[in-house]
């Protein structure tokens, strides 16, 4: 209460002011009293007493804090604090203080240059030995010290126990941990190496205490990994990481066996495989080669082990392949491709005295009900007619030229098959026997 008194006097005394020499001082009450500042030290070997009961806490994080006994006398106007990485020294000053009431001081390795490497210094788990001096009021140093004590800094982080990692993941591998009991950590390190003995490389930093779970994503199909996790001080000090696990990524499903031809009719090839072995199969994908390429023609449910090419042309090769999808999305490698001869019209063309004679099959079971005839010249293509068998004579002929025909099936509502492979025949100058066409 008294300083809260004194506080309301002063205020109450500013608003009183009435020249500049009035706010001067009242500013001076209001403003706290400046710490004494240390003098610049200076070995002198002065006769003053050495401080007794020094203390140093150890295990802190990269920090020793100090603790002594004060030296009651006027002679005595601070203290040097002094530090070696030996007992027997040498000592060299890290700090002091400019009050001989004021007993305490925290190390936390601000001065390292004087040392070098700071982390050999102040590191996890470094020990240490201090003393303390007396100095006078002119920064004469005394020429006795304290007891020397020693303290060490907390160690660095053990490893993380229970480090768990799940196999038969589809591209992935989680693992998890138990936290750490240790206060100083601030985190951990996860790493991963293919092999048990290294080299591991940094995936994570995660930056809780209680962050104890980690997915490693993006990995491929039927892979080995070894991981292993560290502990990291809110200090940055990495700990010795724990004993690697390993994990296996989940195998992506076979390819499909025994593709086969289960039946045509002109335009159209099906295709058949036998049904995975995997129990998770989701899906299969049926697709058509195409040079480098893939097209897809359908994505059937399992367990169907069929599907359609229904854009064959008349007596076109085709190359099939299916791929296996399972239920985490893992897709197989492609099934050995098959290749298929799709169903032509069988057209042929012979020479008659009556002119070209062509001849099909009409394919009537398949709902075709004509057939559009069609003779290409050089630069044109001509429609001859309709015929509703799988017969046609074109008699507009001429000895010795050749010609090119294709026949089109078409159903009642007009809809059209794909074009047969042309056929081609020459006309010989003069007819002695029928002449056969081939087929282009």
């Amino acid at each position: 209460m008294s300083g809260r008194r004194t506080a309301v006097a002063a205020l109450l005394a500013l608003a009183a002011c009435t020249t500049s020499l009035d706010v001067d001082l009242a500013r001076r009450i209001l403003q706290p009293p400046r710490a004494p500042e240390v003098p610049a030290l200076r070995e002198a070997g002065a006769d003053l007493p050495a401080p007794e009961g020094l203390r140093a806490a150890s295990g802190e994080l990269r920090a020793v804090s100090l603790q002594w006994d004060p030296l009651l006398t006027p002679r005595v106007a601070g203290y040097a604090i002094e530090r070696a990485l030996l007992e027997e020294g040498p000592f060299v000053r890290i700090g002091a203080v400019a009050d001989h009431a004021e007993t305490a001081f925290l190390d936390s390795g601000a001065d390292v240059a004087e040392h070098g490497d700071g982390s050999l210094v102040l590191g996890d788990g470094a020990t240490l030995f201090y003393r303390v001096r007396p100095f006078g009021p002119t920064g004469e140093l005394g020429a006795r010290s304290s007891a020397t004590v020693t303290a060490t800094t907390a160690p660095a982080p053990a490893p993380p126990s229970g480090l768990r990692a799940w196999s038969r993941q589809p591209r992935t591998v989680p693992l998890a941990w138990e936290p750490s009991p240790d206060p100083t950590v601030g985190g951990y390190r996860v790493e991963r190496s293919p092999t048990s003995r290294g080299p591991f490389q940094r995936l994570a930093e995660l930056s809780e205490r209680h962050a104890t779970v980690y997915v490693d994503r993006g990995l491929g199909d039927l892979r080995v990994f070894y991981y292993r996790v560290a502990a990291v001080n809110r200090a940055g000090g990495v700990g010795t990481p724990s004993d690697p696990v390993r994990a296996v990524t989940k195998p992506e499903p076979l390819p499909p066996l025994g593709l086969r031809l289960a039946g045509q009719k002109l335009g159209a090839n099906r295709i058949a495989w036998e049904p995975n072995v995997e129990g998770d199969i989701a899906a299969y994908r049926l697709f058509r080669v195409l040079g480098r390429r893939r097209q897809l023609l359908a994505e059937l449910p399992a367990p169907e082990t069929e599907g359609w090419d229904t854009g064959v042309g008349a007596d076109e090769a085709a190359l099939y392949t299916v791929i296996a999808l399972d239920r985490d999305g893992l897709d197989s490698s492609p099934a050995k491709p098959l290749a298929v001869a799709s169903v032509g019209y069988g057209l042929a063309a012979t020479v008659r005295r009556g002119g070209v004679y062509l001849t099909w099959d009409p394919r009537p079971a398949e709902g075709w009900q004509a057939t559009r005839v069609f003779r290409h010249d050089l630069f044109s293509t001509s429609e001859l007619g309709v015929a509703e068998s799988g017969t046609w004579l074109d008699p507009d002929v001429e000895p010795g030229r050749r010609y090119r025909y294709s026949v089109v099936l078409e159903r009642a509502d007009g809809t059209r098959a794909p074009p047969s492979s042309p056929v081609e025949i020459q006309v010989p100058r003069v007819l002695r026997a029928p002449a056969e066409a081939s087929v282009r």
